[in-house]
């Protein structure tokens, strides 16, 4: 265990419940599905084991995001796990709504969690349902998504994948089913997608495009203007 680790887990325990939780840690245990939060933007989010562990790379989607969301926009955070993208944009937005759609139930009590600490949930719908199979209902100015996208025979080669959900990861034979779906099936002015750093020419197969790179030079999001 790191100092910095053992420092934010006495921020949230002490005397016997530290103990517990420094064990958790020390056999490989994540330190945010520890703690039961993470940080993400310039928030703390609530999450359990049903949602992907928010990463500094899906702030893009925010950065990027930003620009784009009009005062008055509805907007939808697809596969939205602990609501982390669409709450962040919810908050630095003026008269926006969101629409937020999971797979998981466990996902979404997380997600509305966030919402009410955050004081946003005036302005959110949440959705349980498989969006490869169903279409969510409403018209979206802009979407934004980090949906599963790694490939499904590479999925269980993944240290994640010892306590991350799965169900989050996993995107088919190829890791692009949900963009498939996404393309088809949705006509927002804008879309915004998290993908992998080796599926640059995979979704500018799909659809035109633009993509923009993390801070560590791979690609990571791609824009698509309707």
């Amino acid at each position: 265990m790191t100092d910095r680790e053992l420092s934010f887990l006495k921020e949230h325990f002490d005397g016997e419940e530290l103990e517990r939780a420094k064990n958790r840690v020390e056999s490989g245990e994540p330190l945010a599905y520890v703690i039961g939060e993470w940080y993400f933007w310039d928030d703390t989010f609530k999450l359990n084991t049903s949602c992907l562990i928010p990463r500094p790379d899906t702030e893009h989607l925010v950065e990027h995001g930003l620009k784009y969301v009009e005062s008055g926009d509805s907007i939808a955070d697809l596969c939205c796990g602990s609501g982390c993208i669409g709450l962040s944009i919810l908050k630095h937005t003026v008269d926006t709504v969101c629409t937020f759609v999971d797979i998981s139930e466990e996902a979404l009590a997380m997600t509305k969690l966030n919402a009410e600490r955050m004081g946003l949930s005036g302005r959110c719908r949440f959705i349980c349902r498989d969006i490869l199979k169903d279409r969510a209902e409403g018209d979206f100015d802009v979407i934004f998504s980090n949906p599963p996208y790694i490939r499904s025979d590479v999925v269980p080669t993944l240290e994640v994948t010892r306590h991350e959900p799965m169900i989050a990861l996993d995107g088919g034979e190829d890791g692009m089913d949900f963009y498939r779906v996404l393309i088809r099936d949705y006509d927002p002015r804008v879309m915004l997608l998290e993908i992998g750093y080796d599926q640059k020419e995979d979704i500018l197969s799909l659809c035109e495009c633009k993509v923009y790179n993390d801070y560590g030079g791979n690609p990571r999001v791609a824009i698509i203007e309707r």
